[in-house]
């Protein structure tokens, strides 16, 4: 052994070295649950756990498997996501192949994801199909499983040689005590050799392992963070082979001799934990609890190794009365160790479970789960064989005492042997468990992209409670499903129908009653009916229900109901046209006949954009720009002529333009800088003048101009909106401030709040609220004007700006981001936002607009194009919704009682060893 020790220490100084949660898929861009519109230019890929660039690879594959991407892979925000780029992607099927290099434990994860772009029928079940991945990788289990053998070993003897042999009250031996501890010394040194020997072993096969993985060089295997710590841990295993050879030439195992080994041991598993599950979590305390847990188990399983292979082997060298009775006074020893291991194994071990994952459902579906649960089974068995030892074996042994005739060594032996085989056993399933996928990667349940569908209310009349469900709540056929009770939830007693009646008064669409039938019935309970449901299309529906009573009035509820489709099922078409002259596009207005009217920055001219030719004209007037628009009740078209400090209106009827000089505003030394423009009801035109805190108010009647001047200075005045009573509400850009002036007297009112971050467009929707864009806030926010309250709704790209925005025919925000090609749309009604690509580079989109189908039109100022987007609702197929049961059981509910009950039953357990210690030892010592 010392030889062979030797040699391994001088290969591990001169050797060069050849060269485990895994990062799953948790969220793409495009969507796998949905189509995506034309014009996509890069795929994103969001994974569980930080993933090393240098040896990790996205490739989008067209329908005929030819690589289309720029092959340019890099970070997207962070190191736990990717992105590739690519062309505009037409219609069609992609499939995206991945491949990453986790950085916390080393492991190579190869996926594939289909995703469809446009108008394309492909089986729904296909979107969300996966491609193989490992689940368990067997070969970094297998290299890693002789380290985690070796660790605990050597770590359990350690430990176990100081707390259990080291405080061992040694009087009944004192006088082979010279002999014992030479022979103890020799079996320590025999199997913490054998320990490091594994450990060395492992990690040489761990680099091997992951050299072949990554089909590179050893220098650049060592060269990833997972290299990183393997040359830690490799560096502590060439110490601790030193601190071998130096207690190899001590006579005596004292205390002292063993700290420097404890120490650099404990520093070794460090490295299992940073290159497991825990760490990967991202969570400190799963990371110390992982550490903890291990230390523990290696105590309990490493102190077995220790007693079988080292201790009673040395306590052999007695003869018989003294080998029994040292045998049986070691057993509470050795009991009072392993319970508080076991109590601590118990604590930490559902507990950083929890932090990994608490899905009960994922967890027992999984093979993670499974071998979780075959790892609870072995360390059951083991701790069952531990209690035969202290109620069996010792039992007989103490009652055997007084006669002398103590069996107990040989006993123990098997027993512990038994006890040894599973521990390997045991750390087999611990190296799959760390090498393996954990269950929201093998069982793919993204719940950042989960759609919950479905509605419920609970409705009453003045005797009646109905408790109303639809699902899916979306055009076409839905069940619906009503609870009838009185108010104290008991069944009505003289009613057993009901009626139902769907209809659409703003479509002319009369009522329909729905047949219902009664699905459960009890007469403790509601009475239940079902029936079949059918919404035409989206939009606002009537819908009435009726109990029918026989001894009373009968009770009915009408309800309204906003029927739309999710933002994952609308398919988007970009549409562009492109203006016949060069021209710098920048605020569409749509008059509420047939055209989209379009300011042009560049030149003194409007733009007109006819929807039913799509074809563009011009008109110009002496000016230098026009920029915003707005029109007034007699339908003229009204812009600003921002460098000309002039405003102006173009008239249908003649179609001449006519223009206004803004009078000069103090301070006079400086030009009038007017930004956006306004058509209050009464025709009255409003103006803000950025640079002189004040608002404008013409009346084209009188021809006359009235100042309002804002409460703040530098306030920088900008957007102007109009709500249902004819207020004029303003945002104020530098002070941050919104506010409404009362047209009858220009009396303003601001509304008091924390300041807004550069509030620019506004925008109010059907119910009165106002939608504010923070330009440099990153956001939309909803302001409740009744509840004076600001809902914030932040935008998902980092680089956006949020501009204009519009509303479309469901009710959903568009809005403009003019730093990146894409346009937000956010569904007030279900929280949810997305972004839909726009095809052209650069296209600056700044503002918006809806044609009277609310259709969403916009401008790209830099590309000289407006756009349209063509929105087309996808079916929700009722048998494609995930259902989930009532019943639902929380890991907490199973995980908390078994803890309670595990330090229950091992405080008892180490109460009863320590006084079996007590007494045993003042037998044997009388």
């Amino acid at each position: 052994m010392m030889k062979f020790l030797i040699i391994l220490l001088i290969i591990s100084s001169i050797s060069i070295p050849f060269a485990a949660a895994h990062p799953f898929t948790e969220e793409t861009i495009p969507s796998l649950t949905s189509s995506s519109p034309t014009g996509v230019t890069e795929v994103i890929v969001y994974f569980s756990e930080p993933v090393e660039i240098n040896f990790s690879i996205l490739k989008v594959l067209d329908s005929n498997g030819s690589q289309i991407d720029n092959k340019d892979t890099s970070y997207y925000e962070g190191e736990e996501s990717l992105v590739v780029t690519t062309s505009p992607l037409e219609d069609g099927v992609y499939t995206v192949s991945t491949k990453v290099l986790s950085k916390i434990d080393g492991h190579l994860v190869p996926d594939a994801f289909l995703f469809t772009i446009g108008n394309v029928v492909v089986d729904p079940a296909l979107l969300g199909q996966r491609g193989p991945s490992e689940i368990v990788f067997l070969p970094e289990a297998g290299a890693r499983f002789p380290g985690l053998v070796g660790q605990t070993i050597v770590l359990g003897a350690v430990i176990a040689s100081l707390i259990i042999w080291g405080t061992q009250n040694k009087q009944l031996i004192r006088e082979e005590l010279d002999k014992i501890e030479s022979f103890h010394h020799g079996k320590f040194m025999s199997i913490t050799g054998i320990g490091l020997v594994l450990i060395f072993v492992s990690n040489i096969l761990m680099i091997t392992v992951q050299t072949i993985r990554l089909e590179t060089s050893p220098i650049d295997a060592i060269q990833t963070s997972f290299g990183t710590t393997w040359i830690v841990r490799m560096s502590i295993t060439v110490i601790l082979l030193g601190i071998w050879f130096w207690l190899y030439r001590k006579k005596v195992l004292s205390k002292k001799n063993q700290i420097p080994m404890l120490v650099v041991m404990l520093a070794l598993i460090v490295t299992s934990s940073l290159i497991g599950h825990g760490a990967a979590s991202g969570e400190t305390s799963a990371l110390v609890l992982d550490y903890i847990h291990n230390l523990v188990a290696a105590v309990w399983i490493g102190g077995i190794f220790y007693f079988i292979f080292i201790l009673l082997p040395t306590i052999s060298q007695l003869k018989e009365p003294k080998r029994e009775k040292m045998s049986l006074v070691l057993i509470p020893r050795f009991s009072i160790v392993f319970i508080i291991a076991v109590g601590i194994v118990i604590i930490t071990g559902p507990t950083l479970m929890w932090f990994l994952e608490s899905d009960v459902g994922l967890i027992t579906e999984s093979i993670y789960g499974q071998l979780i649960i075959l790892k609870i089974s072995i360390a059951a068995i083991m701790i069952g064989l531990g209690g035969f030892a202290q109620f069996k074996l010792q039992k007989n042994a103490e009652k055997n005492l007084q006669s002398g005739k103590i069996t107990v060594h040989k006993k123990l032996r098997r027993s512990l042997k038994v006890d040894a085989g599973l521990g390997i056993l045991l750390l087999g399933v611990v190296a799959l468990l760390t090498n393996g996928t954990l269950p929201a990667g093998e069982i793919q349940k993204v719940d950042a992209q989960e759609i919950i569908y479905g509605f419920k209310i609970t409705e009453f009349t003045e005797n009646t409670k109905f408790d109303i469900e639809i699902s899916p709540f979306s055009s076409g056929v839905n069940t619906i499903i009503i609870k009838v009770s009185d108010l104290d939830n008991k069944p009505l007693y003289d009613s057993d129908q009901i009626k139902v009646k769907v209809s659409n008064p703003s479509k002319n669409i009369s009522t329909i009653e729905i047949p219902m039938e009664i699905i459960k019935e009890n007469k403790d309970s509601p009475t239940e009916f079902q029936g079949e449901l059918t919404f035409g299309f989206s939009g606002e529906w009537q819908v009435e229900i009726e109990a029918q009573r026989t001894e009373n009035a009968n009770e009915s509820k009408i309800m309204y109901l906003l029927v739309k489709p999710r933002l994952t099922n609308i398919q988007t078409q970009i549409i562009e046209y492109e203006l016949p002259e060069d021209a710098k596009p920048l605020f569409p207005l749509y008059d509420g006949k047939n055209s989209i009217w379009i300011s042009d920055s560049s030149a003194p001219r409007l733009w007109q954009f006819s929807l039913d030719t799509q074809e563009f004209s011009s008109y110009s007037f002496n000016g230098l720009t026009t920029t915003f628009l707005t029109q007034d009740n007699k339908g003229r078209i009204w812009f600003t002529d921002t460098p000309r400090n002039q405003i102006g209106f173009f008239d249908p009827e003649n179609k001449q333009i006519t223009t206004k000089t803004i009078p000069k505003l103090d301070p006079v030394i400086s030009e009038n800088t007017p930004i956006f423009i306004q058509a209050d009801f009464d025709g009255n035109i409003w103006i803000t003048i950025v640079n002189k805190d004040r608002i404008l108010k013409y009346l084209p009647e009188l021809d006359v101009f009235e100042e309002i001047v804002m409460p703040d200075k530098q306030s920088l005045p900008f957007a102007l909106a109009v709500d249902e009573e004819g207020m004029i509400w303003y945002s104020t850009t530098g002070a941050g401030k919104i506010g409404f002036i009362d047209p009858k007297d220009n009396k303003i009112t601001q509304i008091s709040s924390e300041p807004l971050q550069a509030p620019e467009a506004l925008i109010f929707d059907d119910d009165g609220n106002l939608w504010i864009a923070e330009h440099t806030g990153l956001a939309i926010t909803k302001f409740n004007p009744v509840l004076e309250t600001f809902e914030r709704i932040s935008v998902p790209d980092k680089d956006a700006l949020p501009f204009g925005m519009t509303f479309d025919k469901y009710g959903n925000i568009w809005f403009a981001q003019h730093t990146i090609d894409k346009i937000g749309v956010y569904d007030p009604d279900n929280n949810n936002l997305i972004e839909i690509p726009v095809p052209t580079e650069t296209s600056f989109i700044q503002f918006m607009t809806s044609d009277g189908n609310d259709n969403v039109w916009f401008v790209e100022q830099q590309a000289n194009k407006i756009g349209t987007v063509k929105i087309t609702e996808i079916p929700v197929i009722t048998s494609q919704i995930q259902t989930t049961n009532d019943f639902e059981l929380k890991y907490t509910e199973i995980a908390s009682p078994l803890i309670a009950l595990g330090i229950i039953a091992t405080s008892l357990f180490y109460v009863k060893s320590i006084q079996d210690k007590r007494r045993l030892n003042s037998l044997i010592n009388s």
